[in-house]
C-alpha cells in the first residue's frame, strides 16, 4: 500500500521580499515514478528500486530513502539528482537484528528539489527471516564445516573439534535481493559483520556440536572456567591458566569445569571438600594454576613474578622434579626428560617441599629414575654430593653406585605397593648442598574399580582411567564395549581401528591374532599392540611376520605432543595389516600444539624400525629398499629422515608401509600422500 503526499515549503525573508519580485520564486512540482518489488524483503536484504525523477519548473536536489522498524529509522540512503527526467537506481539495506520477529517495516521515499519542495511515497514492507538451507562455519584456520538446519532457526554441525574452536558463521546470499552475511564476535556477542572470531569452546576436545540460532544470534558451546569468580585464560586447546596469590587454608571455588567430580586433585596442593570447593594446602605465595580439561587435573607451580620460581642457594624458592617413572595425574602422563613437563613440589614451609606419590598411579612400582632440579629446565640440580636419602625405599645415585649422579632409584629388592601412598619430603633448611630426603609410607589409597568390558571380557585397570585387555581379535571384526559409551569421543589409532559414526561401531583392521588393547579414558584414545597369547611381546621373525617396532623423533601418536623418541621398552608397535606388511598413517603437523592425528612432524623426521621393543635387531642404512616416489620424501642415513630440501604438506594425510612379506632381507618401505 502506498500514498503520495506533496509538501510545499515556502521560505521568504523580509530582505528577499524587498529585493525580489514574487514571480522570481516558484515551489516547483517534483514527481517520482518508482519501479521495484518493494513489498517483501528478508532481514539482511538490499531492497532495490529505480526512480524516474522529474520537475518541470525547478532543478532537483536529492532522493532520500528511509527504512523504519516501527518508529525507529534503521537505514537510509541519499541519491543526488542532477537531471530531471532521468532514472536513478538505488538500494537500501534491511538490517538484521537479533530477536526481531517477522513484521511490517515502512519504506519512505522522498524526492526534493532545490526549493525544498518534496514529494513522498511510502511502502509497507513485509520483512521475514531468511530460511537458509544451510550455513557455513569457517574456522580460524580456514577449514569450513556445513551447518545443517534444524528446528526454529537453529543450525548446527557435529564434528571432532578441539576444546576451543574459533571461527565465523557465514550465511549465504538468500533470494534475489539477499547478501552474504558473516557473523563474527564483538563485545561478547555474535553479530553480523563483526570482525572478531567467535570463541566457541567445549569442556574437552572430541566430538561435540557447534550451533547458531539465526533469530536470537545465540551460539553454543561457550565454556568459561573460573576460580573464585576469576576467569582462566586459554593457553592451548585443552589448557587454561590463572595466576593467584594463595595462603595455606584458602578456599577455592571452581566453576565451569567439566565432570569436576572425576578430576584428579593433587593432595599436596588441594583438599577436595564435600561442597565441591578446594582448600589450598601449600605454603603461602604466588602460584600458577593450569587447568587441563583433557587430562582433568590442575597443574600447579610456584611463581617469582610472572615466571616459574627457581631454587635459591639457601633452600627458598621452588624445587622441581624431572625424569622417568613419575607423572601427574597418572603415569599415562609421565614427566620424562621433557623439562617443560617438570613437576613443582608443593612447598610445605619456607625451605621444605613435598610430593605425594601413589604406586602404579603416579609413580612406577618397579623402576624410577628422576631427580630434583632448581628450575623448570636444565641448570641447577641436586647431585649425590648434595642430597642424602634417609629412606630404605628410595636411594640417590652418586655415579659410582650404578646409578646416575643425583638420580633417584628404588633400593635393591624394593618394589612399591600398588595403590600404596608414599610421601616424599625434601628438606633444604640447611641449604641446597645439605639436602635431606625422607620417604614415608602413608597406607593404601582406596580404590573402587569401575569395570569396563571389551567383547565380554573384563579389562584391567588400576585407576579407572587406563584400561587394557589381552584379547584375541579377528581382522575386520567388531569391538563391543560395556560400561563405556563415549565411543564418539575417542581418538582411534587409524591403522588398528575404524569408527563408523552412523552405526556407532568400532572395527578392528590388522591381521587376526592376540592384541593388547588399551582404552585410555584420560587421554581419550584407543590403541593396540600385537602380543603373544600370554601377553608377552613378540619379536620380528625372519619371514617378516611377528611384530615390527618404531622409535625416533618426528613420529608420534596420537600427535607430535607424544613423539616416540628413543625409549627402549616404549617403542611403537606398527599395525600388521597383512602377513608381513606393516602400516603407519597420520597427518603432517607441527611439533608444538599439534592435534590428534598429527602423527608425522611436517618439518623433521628421524626414525628407525626395530625387530623388538628396544635395542637389538634393527633396519639400518639401506636395509629397506624405498619404492615408488618415497625417495622424494625420505632418505635413509641409518635413520629415515626427510629428503633434502623437503617438507611434508601440513594437514595432508600420509601413509608409511613396510613390506616384509618376502622376508626381512628383502623388505621395502613406501611413503605416499593420500
Amino acid at each position: 500500500m502506498k500514498y503520495i503526499k506533496s509538501i510545499v515549503m515556502l521560505f521568504a525573508a523580509s530582505a528577499m521580499l524587498t529585493a525580489c519580485d514574487d514571480n522570481d520564486w516558484v515551489p516547483g512540482n517534483p514527481v517520482m515514478d518508482v519501479t521495484g518489488n518493494l513489498g517483501n524483503a528478508c532481514f539482511g536484504d538490499s531492497l532495490s528500486f529505480t526512480i524516474k525523477a522529474t520537475d518541470a519548473d525547478v532543478p532537483l536536489s536529492t532522493i532520500h530513502a528511509e527504512l523504519y522498524f516501527g518508529d525507529e529509522m534503521v537505514s537510509e540512503e541519499v541519491i543526488r539528482t542532477k537531471v530531471s527526467g532521468a532514472d536513478y537506481a538505488g538500494k537500501i539495506y534491511v538490517p538484521y537484528y537479533a530477536n526481531i520477529p517477522d513484521a511490517k517495516a515502512t519504506l519512505r521515499l522522498t524526492l526534493q528539489n532545490i526549493h525544498f519542495t518534496t514529494t513522498e511515497q511510502i511502502y509497507s514492507v513485509d520483512v521475514k527471516h531468511p530460511a537458509y538451507p544451510s550455513l557455513i562455519f569457517r574456522a580460524e584456520t580456514g577449514e569450513e564445516y556445513t551447518m545443517t538446519r534444524g528446528e526454529d532457526y537453529v543450525y548446527s554441525v557435529t564434528q571432532r573439534f578441539p576444546a576451543e574452536m574459533r571461527g565465523v558463521i557465514v550465511a549465504p546470499k538468500y533470494g534475489e535481493n539477499g547478501n552474504e552475511i558473516v557473523f563474527g564476535y564483538e563485545n561478547s556477542e555474535i553479530k553480523p559483520y563483526a570482525e572478531g572470531m567467535i570463541p566457541f569452546s567445549n569442556s574437552a576436545p572430541g566430538r561435540y556440536t557447534i550451533s547458531f540460532n539465526t533469530f536470537t544470534f545465540e551460539g553454543s558451546p561457550f565454556v568459561v572456567l573460573t576460580l573464585n569468580g576469576q576467569r582462566l585464560e586459554a593457553m592451548t586447546e585443552t589448557t587454561s591458566s590463572i595466576d593467584m596469590n594463595l595462603a595455606k587454608g584458602d578456599t577455592l571455588v571452581p566453576d565451569g569445569f567439566p565432570s569436576f567430580n572425576d578430576w584428579w586433585i593433587d593432595p599436596d596442593y588441594f583438599t577436595r571438600n564435600a561442597d565441591g570447593t578446594l582448600t589450598f594446602n601449600a605454603y603461602n605465595g604466588n602460584y600458577r594454576i593450569i587447568a587441563d580439561t583433557k587430562l582433568q587435573y590442575f597443574r600447579v607451580y610456584k611463581l617469582n613474578g610472572s615466571e616459574p620460581a627457581t631454587l635459591n642457594e639457601d633452600g627458598t624458592g621452588a624445587a622441581w622434579i624431572i625424569g622417568e617413572g613419575i607423572g601427574h595425574p597418572s603415569l599415562s602422563n609421565t614427566v620424562g626428560w621433557t623439562t617443560e613437563n617438570a613437576l613443582c613440589m608443593a612447598p610445605t614451609g619456607d625451605k621444605t617441599y613435598q610430593i605425594t606419590l601413589v604406586g602404579g598411579k603416579t609413580v612406577a612400582t618397579n623402576s624410577i629414575n628422576f631427580k630434583f632440579f632448581g628450575q623448570m629446565g636444565w641448570g641447577v640440580e641436586l647431585t649425590g654430593a648434595d642430597l642424602v636419602s634417609k629412606s630404605d625405599l628410595i636411594g640417590v645415585g652418586t655415579g659410582d653406585n650404578g646409578h646416575d649422579n643425583g638420580n633417584l632409584f628404588l633400593q635393591d629388592g624394593v618394589e612399591l605397593q600398588d595403590n600404596g601412598v608414599y610421601v616424599l619430603t625434601l628438606d633444604l633448611t640447611q641449604g641446597i648442598h645439605d639436602a635431606v630426603m625422607t620417604v614415608d609410607f602413608a597406607g593404601e589409597q582406596e580404590f573402587e574399580e569401575k569395570p569396563v568390558y571389551l567383547n565380554g571380557q573384563k579389562m584391567t585397570t588400576s585407576d579407572n582411567e587406563v584400561y587394557s585387555a589381552v584379547i584375541e581379535l579377528a581382522q575386520n571384526s567388531k569391538l563391543t564395549f560395556r560400561e563405556f559409551t563415549a565411543l564418539d569421543n575417542l581418538y582411534y589409532d587409524p591403522d588398528f581401528f575404524s569408527f563408523d559414526e552412523d552405526a556407532f561401531e568400532v572395527s578392528f583392521l590388522p591381521i587376526s591374532g592376540y592384541y593388547n588393547v588399551v582404552l585410555d579414558k584420560l587421554n581419550g584414545t584407543l590403541t593396540a599392540a600385537m602380543v603373544n597369547a600370554d601377553g608377552s611381546e613378540p619379536t620380528l621373525n625372519a619371514d617378516g611376520t611377528g611384530a615390527l617396532y618404531m622409535m625416533g623423533w618426528g613420529v608420534g601418536s596420537p600427535s607430535q605432543n607424544q613423539q616416540f623418541g628413543w625409549n627402549p621398552g616404549l617403542a611403537y608397535s606398527v599395525a600388521q595389516i597383512a602377513p608381513g606388511v606393516y602400516q603407519f598413517t597420520g597427518n603432517a603437523g607441527p611439533e608444538n600444539n599439534s592435534v590428534a592425528g598429527d602423527r608425522f612432524r611436517f618439518d623433521y623426521l628421524s626414525f628407525k624400525f626395530f625387530h623388538q621393543n628396544g635395542w637389538g635387531g634393527e633396519f639400518g642404512e639401506g636395509a629397506l629398499r624405498m619404492t615408488g616416489d618415497t625417495d622424494k620424501l625420505l632418505k635413509n642415513t641409518g635413520n629415515f629422515e626427510l629428503a633434502d630440501d623437503t617438507q611434508l604438506e601440513q594437514g595432508a594425510l600420509y601413509r608409511l608401509t613396510v613390506d616384509l612379506s618376502a622376508g626381512i632381507e628383502n623388505g621395502t618401505v613406501n611413503m605416499v600422500k593420500l
